[in-house]
C-alpha cells in the first residue's frame, strides 16, 4: 500500500498555505543521479541561503502513473518506481515523494496535477528537464500550465543552454510569463541507456543512488541479472 502525501492540496483550516511549492514529476524509470542533481538545483533556487524557516519552499517529487507523451518503460511497476523515488530523494531537505498520480491512476496530465496542488501554496513551480521543457508548449492545456505554475527548465551544457534559451524566449512571448533556466553539469546517460546497461549487467557506478541500485538488484527490475541466470531466492 502506498502512503498519501502529507502536503495538503488546499489551505489549512486556518487559511495558511506554503510560501512556495515545487513540482518535479516524471516517469523516473529509474530515478538516477541526474534527477537527484536536478532536484538539488531546484531546491537551491527555491530556498536560497538565508531563507527563513517559515518561508522555506517544499519540493514534491511525483512519479507518473502513465505518461501521455511516451511509452512507459517495461521491467518495473508503479509501486517499484515509487519505492525507488523514495530511496533516491528521501535524503533531500524540504522534499517529499508523493504517490498522488500513481494512486489516482490513469494518464497523468501535468495540468491536472498542478490544479490539484495550486491551492496549497502562494506560488507554484514546475521543474522541467530539457526534453520536457522543449515540448511543454504543446502539452495538453499548455496555456493553463503556464498560468498555474512558474516554469523552471534545467540545462546541461552550453549547446543545450542555447537551445533552451531560445525556447524560453518563445514561451515568454507566447504566454506572457517569466520563465527560469537553471544550469547543471552534463549527465552521461539517459534513463533508457541506464535500463539497457542494467539489463546487460553493466557498470552502474555513479549513475544511480545506492538505494535505487539495491531495489533494482533485489527485485530484478529491468531484467537485472537475467544474463547470468540469477533468480530471486
Amino acid at each position: 500500500m502506498t502512503e498519501r502525501t502529507e502536503i495538503r492540496s488546499a489551505p489549512g483550516s486556518d487559511g495558511t498555505r506554503l510560501p512556495r511549492l515545487g513540482i518535479f514529476g516524471g516517469t523516473f524509470a529509474p530515478p538516477h543521479m541526474g534527477h537527484v542533481r536536478a532536484a538539488e538545483a531546484f531546491l537551491r533556487m527555491l530556498n536560497p541561503p538565508g531563507t527563513e524557516e517559515e518561508e522555506r519552499a517544499k519540493l514534491l517529487i511525483i512519479p507518473t502513473a502513465t505518461s501521455p507523451h511516451k511509452a512507459m518503460a517495461e521491467g518495473d511497476t508503479p509501486e517499484a518506481r515509487l519505492r525507488m523515488c523514495r530511496a533516491a530523494f528521501g535524503h533531500l531537505p524540504d522534499t517529499e515523494v508523493s504517490d498522488y498520480e500513481i494512486a489516482k491512476g490513469g494518464v497523468s496530465y501535468t495540468v491536472l496535477t498542478l490544479e490539484h496542488f495550486a491551492g496549497a501554496c502562494r506560488e507554484l513551480w514546475l521543474l522541467c528537464g530539457s526534453d520536457m521543457f522543449l515540448t511543454l508548449g504543446n502539452w495538453y492545456r499548455a496555456a493553463d500550465i503556464f498560468r498555474l505554475a512558474r516554469i523552471a527548465g534545467i540545462s546541461r551544457g552550453t549547446e543545450e543552454k542555447r537551445i533552451l534559451e531560445a525556447k524560453r524566449t518563445e514561451y515568454e512571448e507566447r504566454f506572457g510569463v517569466s520563465v527560469a533556466l537553471l544550469e547543471d553539469e552534463p549527465f552521461p546517460l539517459s534513463s533508457t541507456e541506464i535500463r539497457r546497461r542494467i539489463a546487460e549487467d553493466g557498470d552502474l557506478d555513479g549513475l544511480l543512488p545506492p538505494g535505487v541500485t539495491e531495489i533494482i538488484r533485489r527485485d530484478h527490475l529491468y531484467e537485472y541479472g537475467m544474463n547470468h541466470g540469477e533468480t530471486n531466492a
